[in-house]
């Protein structure tokens, strides 16, 4: 009831919109594509009541209630398991206690509530926990088959359960005493069962599906999709970072060791603060003392759950909450175990007769069954029940999405507001127009094409004329896709041969303008939305008009006086826009109304770290304002001494009073604190080049070349190399 109450009506923000389009058009989400997930909710959506947004996120709702039923009853059967003897009536208090702990902590509960995949992954988990518990409690093999299959569902739900296989593997082998080999044959037959849900990526990406990532119908994608290859760079990062990367071969062994003992401890440490703050310090210290019984009684079980925690804590020690879900299922059943132990099995140290040992034995009844207990452990035990209405009381506001439309209203103007018959380029909002022309059906006049789909080397499969029969799309025999340059050809070779037939429009997208420097292409035009224009001929530059900024501010002012709206989800979309603006007005030499974007973006966002301040001095410098950029400077030696950009900027402002030998020592200096940045390179050529030192600066500016990353930094090196 309380999930019911707080559930969100629409779409949130992050990958909400992603999973409610997949799902009701059966399309393809972003790797490992979730298959699972995309045809159980699919079936969500045919309930008569409701928005498809509603629907599919009442599918989160009914696994986060079974996923917290299934817990109850694997708590009980874990107690069980260690303790066999005893009465099971007396499982039921510590069982209860531990999942209400999960329940209403702040990412399961959130999670709870709006289209994701967490709660189904923790569905899975829970089942195959209870059912090979069931299988060892039984001696039956069938639950053993039935937990294969439900390991091959949960691998087409989310692909990191392949991390449980070691754990699952020590368990068969620690409980299976006959036919090996047999039933390890059996259950991976009945797990590939499962598994050959994955079919269902090549059979829907051949249909075209508006939401169809990686394109999987071909074997490449297929892979790629299955391995997830998408977040690759994130895979265990923190421990590859402390080894050194590349490099770790030349790390001795004894530094390379105390690295990894201090990743273990930082990754311990992390995931204790985590449970502590998510799941309360009791479940922190539940799970210690509740691993210390289990490590005691049950072994097989201890090393199984011991390896699920460690994998999943390292693998996401950098991004934790909802990624932790396995380990908090892990942390609920030991502190479970540990409440049980405490409640019954607390032995008085003081030796006693054997008359006051009977009485004790007497005494130590279920507190449920109506016979008593120890009086102080039993207040102690409804003082940590307390626990659990606290957290709802004091997780309600931040949880709550009942009221909360936000994620739908505030790209829903911006599309409304496309030219009838539009191209629309979608970069960060791409998820919301997919929900807004496929769930929703504002625009069907407009087509719309993932801004992502063209930073890749096989843009023309994604852009097929299968799936865009409306465009006028190049040859791909025409163009080279082996450098940054020859997809930026194709870029611009798809846009000018659309533009005149149909509008094209993007939305603010910093990143795609890093990649392909095409911001004097792409002007401002209401709102969120950019307008495509080539470039004239006679070099002329068209401005943008200053409503659009203007359009924009009203949009964010008239979305923050909404009720119920969260600041800091609403600031992590918001913030990819505006920046944006200010790079068109930087390149434009716009200076002035740049820094009206800066000021926005300090005082709505909230920005004002080294990059924001780097941003506005450089401004300042650029237009000669030279002594409000020293008074912002100095404030900003006083926050960052030591940054790299503070030294640039320092360099920079010298550069700019005429000082041209202290610019270029500091420069210098610059250089080497960061010798693989690409502006400071840069800077020091342009230096040099000042000084009248041509052949150091073409060495500087030959430097900075092999520091460029991306198109803009090209263009910008091209310009003083032409210079």
């Amino acid at each position: 009831m309380v999930y019911l109450i707080t559930v969100s009506p629409t779409i949130n923000h992050r990958d909400s919109p992603e999973f409610i389009v997949s799902a009701f058009t059966l399309g393809i989400s972003h790797p490992a594509g979730f298959p699972t997930y995309n045809l159980l909710a699919k079936a969500f959506t045919f309930f008569p009541f409701g928005s498809i947004a509603f629907k599919v996120n009442l599918f989160s709702v009914f696994f986060a209630c079974l996923t917290l039923a299934l817990l109850y009853a694997t708590a009980i059967h874990f107690m069980a398991s260690i303790y066999p003897d005893e009465d099971r009536s007396r499982f039921m208090g510590p069982a209860l206690l531990s999942t209400g702990l999960l329940a209403f902590s702040g990412p399961f509960w959130f999670h709870s509530l709006v289209a994701e995949v967490y709660t189904l992954h923790s569905f899975f988990l829970c089942l195959i926990l209870l059912l090979l518990l069931l299988w060892r409690e039984k001696s039956d093999v069938r639950y053993l088959y039935v937990a294969a299959l439900a390991y091959g569902l949960s691998a087409g739900n989310h692909a990191t359960v392949a991390f449980i296989l070691p754990a699952i593997l020590v368990l068969y082998f620690c409980w299976n005493t006959r036919n090996i080999a047999g039933n390890l044959l059996t259950a991976t037959l009945f797990f590939l069962i499962g598994f050959s849900v994955y079919a269902y990526l090549p059979i829907r990406s051949l249909a075209e599906p508006a939401m169809d990532w990686g394109n999987p119908e071909t074997l490449k994608g297929f892979l790629y999709h299955v391995t997830d290859r998408k977040d690759a760079d994130t895979h265990f990062s923190y421990f590859r970072n402390q080894a050194g990367g590349a490099d770790a071969a030349v790390v001795s062994f004894w530094k390379s060791a105390g690295a990894m003992v201090a990743s273990l401890w930082h990754v311990v440490r992390a995931f204790l603060m985590d449970v502590s703050t998510h799941l309360t310090p009791l479940a922190a210290i539940g799970f210690l003392a509740g691993a210390a019984l289990c490590w005691k009684r049950n072994r097989p079980f201890f090393f199984f759950t011991l390896l699920i925690v460690a994998v999943n804590a390292a693998f996401f020690v950098g991004w934790r909450k909802e990624s932790y879900f396995p380990s908090y299922i892990v942390v609920c059943l030991f502190t479970s175990l540990a409440l049980f132990a405490f409640l019954f099995k607390l032995k008085k140290r003081k030796r006693v007769g054997v008359e006051r040992k009977s009485a004790e034995i007497e005494n130590q009844k279920s507190i449920f069954n109506g016979k008593p207990t120890f009086g102080w452990q039993r207040l102690v035990f409804i003082g940590m029940a307390c626990v659990v209405p606290l957290n709802i009381t004091g997780n309600f506001q931040k949880a709550d999405r009942s009221g909360l439309y936000f994620g739908e209203t505030l790209l829903q103007k911006a599309s409304l507001s496309l030219e009838n018959r539009g191209v629309f380029i979608s970069g960060v909002s791409w998820f919301n127009m997919f929900y807004n022309n496929e769930v929703m059906r504002l625009r069907d006049d407009v087509t719309v094409v993932k801004a992502w789909d063209l930073l890749v080397p096989d843009a023309p499969h994604l852009l097929s004329s299968k799936r865009y029969p409306d465009l006028n799309l190049p040859d791909p025999e025409d163009h080279r896709f082996d450098t940054a340059e020859g997809s930026f050809k194709y870029v611009k070779d798809l846009l000018n041969r659309n533009w005149r037939q149909r509008p094209i429009l993007m939305d603010q997208n910093l990143k795609f303008f890093e990649y392909f420097p095409l911001e004097n292409n792409f002007l401002p035009h209401r709102n969120l939305l950019l307008k495509y224009r080539p470039q004239s001929t006679d070099n002329t530059r068209e401005t943008a008009p200053d409503t659009a900024f203007a359009e924009f501010k009203d949009l964010m002012q008239e979305e923050m006086g909404k009720p119920g709206i969260y600041k800091t989800e609403w600031i992590n979309k918001i913030s990819f826009y505006a920046p944006s603006f200010a790079a068109y007005y930087h390149q434009n030499k716009r200076y002035e109304n740049e820094r009206e974007v800066l000021q926005l973006m300090n005082q709505f966002l909230g920005q004002g770290g080294i990059d924001w301040q780097f941003m506005l001095i450089d401004n300042l410098i650029l237009d000669r304002k030279l002594t409000a950029a020293k008074e912002k400077l100095e404030i900003l030696q006083t926050r960052f001494p030591n940054h790299f950009k503070t030294h640039l900027l320092e360099g920079l402002l010298l550069r700019a009073e005429g000082n041209l030998e202290a610019a270029k020592k500091l420069l210098e200096e610059v250089v080497a604190l960061n010798p693989n940045a690409f502006r400071p390179r840069l800077e020091l050529g342009r230096v040099r080049q000042l000084m009248g030192d041509g052949d150091r600066a073409e060495m500087e500016l030959d430097a900075a070349k092999k520091n460029v990353r991306t198109l803009q930094e090209w263009k910008q090196l091209q310009q003083d190399l032409v210079g």
